[in-house]
């Protein structure tokens, strides 16, 4: 019964509840203090962290009922001491499936994620990342405690390089009892951190139109005041479309969508640092949610703005 009422928890949190940072809040090149006082640099700052935890499954023996709130693990870390219910427990073999939806990751020179196992016992576990949430690839072990690895070790050849926005932690077994049995999280960041904006494309344009309306323009000066805090990348601006009309048809208007944001985002950046643009459509092939009511289809039709810094955004400021 405990079983099925947590995997019911977690369907509902995966769907409604999410960490993430609205935009003007984000603030970037964060140090996050650890219990050894030992800093750590996260590029992106607020935006760096998993977002929402969309599986659990929880390991065996399990960690109490107070310790498997999957959403424990997601957004910033919060970890101040032991019990304090402010991390999740995976249980013994247990595993999470996270998902970053206001930033994915790359494989940069050094580290790429950073993971924040907590409490006591330093609990070994399995690192998995995908692009997509089918496909994955196995990075290898993390032997725990506050730690970092590189995914440059998964050896991914050139080619198949992606942004990645999921990431599976299994557990391994290393220490299996108590009221917090198997890995601590409290919580997973980026180091090579990519932002991902996202605005629906009901607040940019009118149906089936691409002309930027009024209400457009203030939600990407909003997006301006964060790009601009990033002075030099690569930005890919993306249109995505609803299953109605045909296929050709939702490419054109996703492309023709994606074109007008890159205008007129070219246009308030200009002087504001050095950036490259590129446009693409996805048409309706990328969709969030299943297209089978007019909500969801809302939701699928969108512009996102992906903005790739610089390697020398990733680099810790030689003052800490």
């Amino acid at each position: 019964m405990r079983k099925i009422l947590l995997l019911i928890i977690v369907w509902i949190i995966g769907i409604t509840a999410t960490a993430q940072v609205p935009v003007n809040l984000i603030k970037f090149k964060k140090f996050y203090r650890l219990k050894n006082q030992f800093q750590v640099f996260i590029p992106l700052g607020n935006v760096a962290f998993a977002d929402t935890l969309i599986d659990f499954r929880e390991g065996n023996p399990t960690a109490l009922p107070d310790y498997s709130n999957p959403q424990a693990a997601a957004g910033e870390p919060d970890y101040e001491k032991y019990l304090d219910q402010s991390y999740l427990s995976l249980g013994c073999q247990g595993q999470i499936t996270a998902v970053f939806k206001d930033n994915g990751f790359i494989d940069i020179d050094g580290p790429d994620l950073y993971f924040f196992e907590i409490g006591p016992s330093i609990e070994a576990f399995k690192v998995e990342i995908s692009s997509d949430n089918k496909t994955w690839i196995n990075v290898g072990k993390v032997d725990g405690g506050t730690s970092q690895i590189d995914i440059a070790r998964a050896n991914i050849p050139k080619e198949k390089e992606a942004i990645y926005y999921y990431i599976r932690l299994t557990d391994l077994a290393s220490f299996c009892s108590g009221p917090t049995a198997g890995a601590d999280i409290d919580a997973i960041g980026t180091v090579g951190g990519v932002l991902k904006l996202s605005v629906d494309a009901n607040l940019l344009f009118d149906t089936d139109k691409y002309e930027l309306k009024e209400t457009a323009l203030k939600k990407l000066e909003e997006f301006k005041k964060v790009i601009s805090q990033i002075p030099k990348a690569d930005i890919i601006i993306s249109g995505h479309t609803d299953s109605d009309a045909d296929d050709k048809y939702n490419y054109i208007l996703g492309k023709n969508r994606a074109d007008a944001v890159e205008v007129y985002i070219h246009e308030i950046l200009e002087g504001k640092g050095d950036y490259t643009y590129k446009t693409e459509s996805y048409g309706e092939t990328q969709p969030i949610v299943e297209n089978n009511s007019e909500k969801n289809k809302q939701k699928n039709r969108r512009v996102e703005i992906l903005v790739l810094p610089d390697k020398e955004f990733y680099i810790r400021p030689k003052n800490n």
